[in-house]
Order: structure tokens, then C-alpha cells, then sequence
């Protein structure tokens, strides 16, 4: 049974993607960079009042890294979206995004497929056990999404993405 929905579809106005940008854009951006640098300081401190509680909190910490990942990644490279889908290009005038920005990286890409496989389906391609290629690169994957974001800031229609999304980046 399908959930019914009172959401806008595409082709969204410049004013609901101005509003929509405000809150949304900006905290997806906000939060993958944030929890990219908590998971990145291993000297974080969760507040657990056991080891097992710090290991459970850790491992939400980078199912939530995981989770924004995948939505930014696929904000800035998703070409078919479906109708209620808000895409980085919905934010350009037609075919600017594209002509704009790069190709996907093999690490975008690889981060896009783990977050899938590993936080969002169960499946039997998660990885098992604790090898060295469990591990998230969380900076190297920061560093390399932070100027895709900049770029969209810094090049989107003004009357289409707000000046929130910029904030997030500075």
C-alpha cells in the first residue's frame, strides 16, 4: 500500500525550492560535515555510561555518517529523480548542473554503494567482521564532497537556493 502524499513534485517553483533549501539543503549539508569531524576525532566522548553503550553510540554515529553520505552523494549525482526527489540541479537552470560539475569519483561512488548496502538494505554485501576496509575514511570522504557543496552554493540560481546553504559551508 502506497503512503499518500501532500508533497510537492517536480517541477518545483523557484520559491518552494528557495523555502525548501532553507531548512533541508542546509541541514543535510550541516550535518554530513558535522558528524563527518565528531567521527573523525576518535578522542570523542559519547557520555556512555558502559563500554557497550559507547560501542552502540559509535556505531549510530557512523550509521548516521553513512546515512547523510549517501544523501548528499545523492543530491549532487542522482540524474533520474523521481518526482518528490530534490536534486542539486533543480537548483540550476536546466543542464548547468551538469555542465558544471565533475563526473563522480570511483570513492564517491564505492561510499554511495556501501551506504547503500550497509546502512540502508540488509543484505549479504555488508561487510563482516572488523576488516581494515569496514572502516570509513571520513575526512578524505569531507574533503572531497566539501567543494561539490561549495560548488553549488556558490553557483545556484539565487532565487532558487537560500543564502542557509551557503552559511553551513563557511
Amino acid at each position: 500500500m502506497a503512503v499518500p502524499s501532500t508533497s510537492a513534485t517536480r517541477p518545483f517553483t523557484d520559491a518552494y525550492l528557495l523555502t525548501y533549501s532553507a531548512e533541508h539543503v542546509a541541514y543535510e549539508f550541516d550535518m554530513f560535515l558535522w558528524v563527518a569531524a565528531v567521527c573523525s576525532n576518535p578522542s570523542t566522548r559519547f557520555g556512555a555510561p558502559t563500554a557497550p553503550d559507547a560501542g552502540c553510540l559509535n556505531n549510530v554515529m557512523i550509521e548516521a555518517f553513512a546515512v547523510h553520505l549517501r544523501n548528499v552523494i545523492d543530491f549532487l549525482y542522482l540524474d533520474s529523480p523521481k518526482q518528490t526527489d530534490v536534486v542539486a540541479a533543480d537548483f540550476f537552470a536546466p543542464n548547468a548542473w551538469d555542465t558544471l560539475r565533475p563526473s563522480i569519483t570511483t570513492t564517491l561512488e564505492i561510499a554511495r554503494v556501501r551506504a547503500n548496502k550497509e546502512v540502508a538494505h540488509l543484505t549479504t554485501d555488508r561487510i563482516a567482521g572488523s576488516p581494515p576496509v569496514k572502516g570509513w575514511d571520513f575526512q578524505r570522504l569531507a574533503a572531497e564532497i566539501r567543494p561539490l557543496l561549495r560548488l553549488v552554493a556558490d553557483n545556484a540560481l539565487a532565487t532558487r537556493l537560500s543564502p542557509n546553504v551557503g552559511a553551513v559551508l563557511r
